[in-house]
Order: structure tokens, then C-alpha cells, then sequence
């Protein structure tokens, strides 16, 4: 049985105007498409809802007894209908994100109450996790969109380029002031480094340069969060290499900046999403916008306000 609301609604009108051509007037329809309507329904159910005379057009024992049941069933389809368009609206005005912890602290909250003077009405969550765990949430759906600079491939998951960064070096301003401005990676070879787990995306792209500069063994101090290598730094542990993602963090601690080159290095932010997952339509919106925030903040290097050694 394949009973349509538009079947349903011929019914309703038909047995409220007892007439099949003022019927036909409330549905925008002609006289003959509002009989075609109840007869394909009559068909469905297996008995006639109607007695049709010239003059008039009344209810049957079964069509009475049907009527009710119809209006109910018109109502609660037209209820639910218009639930879940309202479900869906809702959907478009929130966007969840995940984020490593620096991200989510420093790039995100700023970024977020820019946009929000732009469009007030999208509400955008922030999930702050580690690289693991942000990419099987967004495996999961659990979250709409994630960062992260992770540059291999995840089942399931879609990689798009947000904005390229640069790496700096950063040193404590209690160390000797023994480096320039500009500084080779052949002349950080043999300092103490401070840096992070070998399978972190920055990392990777650290150790990579170290090993063509001779430097094959890992950083003196591990630390799992960026956050902890600048406060490491800026107590004087040793020399880190930072992305320039992490510039607000920087600027806000003790250390100086420094310009890696011979070569210039740099890596990719990524928006990266759950390629079966349909993203709210604010997405792109607020895609195009991340992506001309976080590249103002990296374009900030080399500044010529910053701190320089």
C-alpha cells in the first residue's frame, strides 16, 4: 500500500466540501485530478469512500468511518514532516570542531568570536583532543570538521589544505644571545632540543630536516603539547622548533623568535572530514573564513613588531 498526503488531502476536502470540483479549487488542482486522486486512494484500500451523484458527492459507511483516521494520519505526517525541518535548520546553525589543544586555545576561540560578528546565529562547538583521538571522532561523526597537520592518510577521512606554515626556532631570552635572527639547521644539529613524540606531525617534519643536517638522534625533552615545549623553552631547558601555528603562544612567553633556513621549512594545516558525512551548509562559510584568519596570523612571521633576538 502506497497511500500519499496528497491522496489523503483529496479525501479530507472532498468529504469537508461534499463537491469534487470545490475540492479541486482548495488543491490547485483540476476537477478530474481531485477524482483521479480519490479513486487511485479507493483502489488502495479496497473500498469506495464515496457515493457520487450529480448533484452532490457524500460519504460511505467505510469513507465515515475512514475520515478520522485519514486527518489523524494527515496531521501527524504534517507534524512530523515539520519537526524534522525544523531538526534539520537547527543542524545547519551548529558546526562542531576538534582541535589539537594549541589550536583549539589560540587560533579557534579568536577566530570563532571574529566570526560570530559576521554570522551571530551559527553556534560552533570546540573539541579539544590529541591527534589520535581527533581523527576517530571524526571517523565516528562525532564532530563535523577537525585540524589538524597530520599528513598521512586515515580511512575514511578527507584531507583539504586550510594554509601552509612556516617553522621558527624559539630560545628562551635568559640564553646567551648566541643566535641571529636567521638561523641554519645545521647550526641546531648538536644543541639541546626540546620536541615532540617521533609520529607528531611537526616533529616529523622536524626530524626529516634534522637528518639531512647529520642529526639523527631524538630531542633531549619530549613533551606530548607544544604548549609544554614553549614553557619548557622559556625556563631554559634547551631550543625548540615550533610551527608558526603557534605564534599567539609564543608571543604571550619569555622566548625569542628565529627564522629557520638553508631551507625554509614549512608543513599544512588541514580541514579534515568524514568523507560519508554530510557537513552543516555553514561549513564552507566558515572554511573560507579560517582559512584567511590563520594565514593573517602565520603571515605575521617574520613581523616586525615581534621579538626578535
Amino acid at each position: 500500500m502506497n497511500i500519499t498526503s496528497r491522496q489523503l488531502k483529496a479525501f479530507l476536502l472532498t468529504a469537508q466540501h461534499q463537491s469534487f470540483s470545490r475540492a479541486a479549487e482548495q488543491l490547485f488542482i483540476t476537477q478530474s485530478g481531485m477524482s483521479v486522486l480519490v479513486r487511485e486512494l479507493e483502489a488502495q484500500l479496497g473500498f469506495r469512500l464515496f457515493d457520487r451523484t450529480t448533484r452532490r458527492v457524500t460519504l460511505t459507511e467505510f469513507g465515515v468511518k475512514f475520515l478520522p483516521i485519514a486527518d489523524r494520519s494527515l496531521l501527524e505526517l504534517e507534524a512530523a514532516a515539520a519537526n524534522i525541518g525544523r531538526s534539520a535548520t537547527e543542524a545547519d546553525r551548529h558546526l562542531s570542531i576538534g582541535a589539537t589543544p594549541l589550536i583549539a586555545a589560540e587560533l579557534l576561540p579568536p577566530a570563532i568570536a571574529e566570526y560570530a560578528k559576521r554570522k551571530p546565529e551559527l553556534q560552533i562547538r570546540v573539541y579539544d583532543t590529541d591527534r589520535p583521538r581527533l581523527i576517530e571522532m571524526v571517523q565516528s561523526g562525532e564532530i563535523d570538521v577537525g585540524l589538524t597537520a597530520f599528513q598521512h592518510a586515515a580511512p575514511g577521512v578527507t584531507k583539504i589544505p586550510l594554509v601552509r606554515f612556516s617553522l621558527i626556532l624559539i630560545q628562551s631570552e635568559s640564553a646567551p644571545r648566541d643566535l641571529g635572527p636567521r638561523v641554519r639547521w645545521v647550526d641546531i644539529a648538536a644543541r639541546k632540543l626540546v620536541g615532540s613524540p617521533p609520529d607528531a606531525p611537526v616533529q616529523e617534519l622536524v626530524d626529516e630536516h634534522l637528518r639531512r643536517v647529520g642529526r639523527h638522534q631524538p630531542p633531549e625533552i619530549v613533551c606530548n603539547y607544544l604548549e609544554t615545549q614553549i614553557a619548557m623553552v622559556e625556563s631554559g631547558a634547551g631550543l625548540a622548533v615550533m610551527p608558526t601555528l603557534a605564534l599567539p603562544a609564543c608571543l604571550k612567553r619569555r622566548v625569542t623568535l628565529h627564522a629557520l633556513v638553508d631551507p625554509v621549512a614549512s608543513g599544512t594545516l588541514y580541514w579534515i572530514v568524514n568523507r560519508a558525512r554530510k557537513l552543516p551548509a555553514a561549513a564552507d562559510g566558515f572554511n573560507a573564513f579560517l582559512r584567511e584568519y590563520v594565514s593573517s596570523v602565520v603571515e605575521r612571521w617574520p613581523p616586525a613588531a615581534a621579538k626578535a633576538a
